[in-house]
């Protein structure tokens, strides 16, 4: 079994003040499928490879229909969108489908201070956390939510055409979050994680001009908040992110996932960035670990330390995503040996 990393030597590691070893977190990102398709023997294999920071998820607000008893706590304001348009997340409904519709919309936008949305976590917290470095967890803050919530090909046209009420609904986003941090902090936790999938595989979804105006203000209010409470702050971005990454480093963003095999050149974006940001470098998923050998999934682990890594930390390592259910076994236990070793 390997033994897991302090706490301490995970922030030396984020802050690159001197770590030698690599701390692993999201490196046993089961996808869909992959769990029932490996059983019990998928967990007796993954045991000897633990997770150095305890990850927590609150319950973030429903789309369509609240999680909790209270109808209210969900991002959508109609209590029916049977027959409306669903080109959202995860083929959700479009919620705001018509600006027209945008005061009603933020009159019914859930309350984050939302009784009973932390209960599990400090309860899991305190069973399982053990002391590792903590980190609060949900996905979707400003690009992600807003396509949730008007449907990507509005979104595209919003921002040319509608960016006033697309920072407005923004800057309620940012104040919703702005509890959640709060709420994470009161808890103890080291740092937070979210996510935007602000690139596609050959660059940013929105132009940098666009970035700039409607996103980095959120993202620079967001990271000072979270920095005040004494958080590190970690995103999830798929695609190349390449154009926007001076803009979130200057923003304050501690540590970047996953840096996308095929879309951000790796070797370029540690010789630009790695004095300045620490990464969360991910495993690819889509390419080498469902087709490679166990020995090219090796290498490609040891090319992620070699590219990352320095003496003063600034590496950690996960799956680059959810890892696909058509993945052999023993290539995700070539890649868990190979990340565990120092």
């Amino acid at each position: 079994m390997r033994e897991p990393i302090s706490r301490e030597e995970v922030i030396r590691a984020i802050e690159r003040t001197g770590s030698d070893r690599i701390p692993l977190v999201f490196h046993k990102w089961w996808g869909e499928g992959l769990q029932e398709r490996y059983g019990a023997a998928l967990d007796e294999m993954a045991a000897p490879f633990p997770e150095d920071i305890y990850t927590g998820w609150y319950v973030e607000p429903g789309t369509e229909t609240s999680p909790t008893a209270n109808p209210h706590y969900r991002l959508g304001y109609r209590d029916d969108y049977s027959g409306a348009e669903r080109h959202s997340i995860g083929r959700a409904a479009v919620l705001l489908p018509d600006w027209s519709e945008l005061d009603r919309f933020l009159a019914d936008f859930p309350d984050p201070n939302e009784p009973g949305t932390f209960d599990a976590v400090k309860e899991d917290m305190e069973k399982n956390a053990k002391g590792r470095y903590k980190l609060g967890c949900w996905w979707k803050v400003f690009h992600e939510r807003l396509w949730t919530i008007r449907g990507m090909e509005n979104l595209m046209l919003d921002y040319y055409d509608a960016m006033d009420e697309l920072k407005i609904v923004g800057r309620r986003i940012l104040e919703f979050d702005k509890v959640i941090i709060d709420r994470f902090a009161a808890l103890g936790f080291d740092g937070i994680f979210t996510s935007d999938d602000l690139g596609h595989q050959t660059g940013p979804m929105m132009s940098p001009a666009v970035f700039r105006e409607l996103y980095l203000p959120l993202y620079e209010e967001f990271i000072d908040y979270a920095h005040q409470k004494g958080m590190h702050v970690f995103l999830h971005s798929c695609g190349d992110n390449t154009l926007l990454m001076d803009d979130l480093i200057g923003a304050g963003l501690d540590v970047f996932h996953p840096v996308q095999k095929g879309c951000m050149d790796m070797e370029e974006t540690a010789r630009r960035f790695g004095d300045r940001l620490t990464f969360l470098a991910g495993m690819d998923v889509q390419y080498t670990l469902p087709n490679g050998t166990p020995d090219q999934v090796r290498e490609e682990v040891r090319f992620l330390k070699r590219t990352f890594h320095t003496e003063r930390g600034g590496l950690l390592l996960a799956a680059g995503n959810g890892i696909l259910s058509d993945t052999p076994i023993e290539n995700i236990e070539a890649m868990l040996d190979e990340m565990s070793r120092e």
